[in-house]
């Protein structure tokens, strides 16, 4: 979205270190009931809370740092994309679909398609419109045959994983870059009431998440149903 500056390898948000990625669903009330009507990103790192990035987009000239309508509307506008969003339920059918139940599924993977530049490279790779730069990886990189050749022991690790009121799931330690007025600056620290459970699907690995009290009452479960997930989510935290 226009700033070069503020995610990767020594930057802002520094990937080569280790860093947690908040997520949080504002509502119009801004209680658990509400209709949900923002979402936003902030990163922690190093004991301190970096507030997100804001959009440097010719065409957008408010500059956004989360997901509303309003930005979803200007963003395709400005990128000449169809103006979809609305037609799909929006923001308000998103948390209808979180009350309803949501599986947290997460993988690695290459892409036989398009090597991955549209993630982390110039795609289109001839292109120079607003965009079009997604990273410093080259436009010839990211082929499955050489990323599985030469980095066949490649892996990630998420750990942590939490939910909970915002704030709740995370600690502050630092300053607060960006905006300080936004709803992301938290005052207390991340409970320890919340642990993860893993159990395995048919085809993937589901993620539950509960309680330390329904954890203690579990035995070895072999299946989802084995417990009630807590369904009350405002805010995750990878």
């Amino acid at each position: 979205m226009g700033d070069a500056t503020f995610y990767g390898k020594g930057l802002t948000v520094d990937t080569s270190k280790k860093f947690t990625v908040v997520t949080q669903f504002i509502t119009d009330s801004g209680t658990a009931t509400g209709t949900l009507k923002e979402i936003r990103r902030l990163y922690v790192q190093d004991g301190k809370v970096i507030q997100n990035s804001k959009t440097n987009i010719p065409g957008i000239s408010t500059p956004y740092d989360s997901i509303t309508e309003q930005f979803c509307d200007d963003q395709k506008a400005a990128f000449g994309d169809t103006t979809s969003f609305q037609n799909k339920g929006a923001l308000a059918g998103i948390g209808k679909g979180m009350q309803e139940g949501m599986v947290l599924v997460l993988s690695v993977w290459d892409d036989h398609a398009v090597n991955m530049l549209w993630l982390d490279s110039t795609y289109p790779t001839d292109s120079t419109k607003p965009g079009a730069a997604r990273g410093t990886c080259s436009t010839t990189s990211g082929a499955p045959k050489d990323v599985e050749a030469n980095s066949p022991n490649a892996s990630v690790t998420f750990s942590n994983i939490k939910f909970g009121d915002i704030g709740s799931t995370y600690t502050n330690t630092g300053s607060t870059p960006g905006n300080p007025s936004n709803p992301g600056s938290p005052t207390t620290t991340a409970p320890a009431a919340t642990q993860t459970k893993y159990v395995a699907g048919k085809d993937t690995l589901d993620l539950q998440l509960v309680s330390r009290d329904q954890l203690a009452k579990l035995s070895t479960p072999t299946t989802a149903s084995a417990f009630e997930p807590l369904k009350d989510v405002r805010e995750n935290t990878l």
